[in-house]
């Protein structure tokens, strides 16, 4: 192989790496999948993603059975809920606005969808383990 072709391979191999860096490197966080209970779901947002903010939690009631959906955060996973997004008070279907506040990075958290009536709470549905 002569010296000026080994240049091009190597020139070629950088750039698709460069590529793929680049590609990489644009990517942005989504929303995390469903996580579901009773009639409707949670969702949580760790980073932010185009207008959602990031530490975020919302909640989406898809079934007008007269009964509501809550997204709770438990922050450091220590059994206080220290935020809530609700649908209550709306008609299905309906999602809370994202509710947001800064986390510490790598903070850990869970995320649960649960199921509200009035003063009742059914058990908690899904939940989710993740970090800020």
């Amino acid at each position: 192989m002569t010296n000026h072709h080994a240049i091009r391979v190597l020139a070629g191999a950088g750039a698709a790496f460069a590529l793929v860096l680049g590609a990489t490197g644009a990517a942005s966080a989504a929303p995390s999948d469903p996580i579901k209970t009773r009639g409707g779901y949670a969702q949580w947002n760790a980073d932010p993603s185009g207008s959602i903010p990031g530490d975020s939690i919302r909640a989406c009631d898809n079934t007008a059975d007269g009964w509501g959906i809550e997204a709770w955060l438990d922050i450091n996973r220590d059994g206080t809920i220290d935020r809530v997004a609700t649908t209550r008070g709306h008609n299905a279907p309906y999602c809370s606005s994202w509710k947001s506040g800064d986390i510490p990075e790598g903070t850990p958290v869970t995320i649960y969808a649960v199921t509200v009536n009035g003063g009742i709470t059914l058990e908690k549905g899904g939940a989710l383990w993740s970090k800020a």
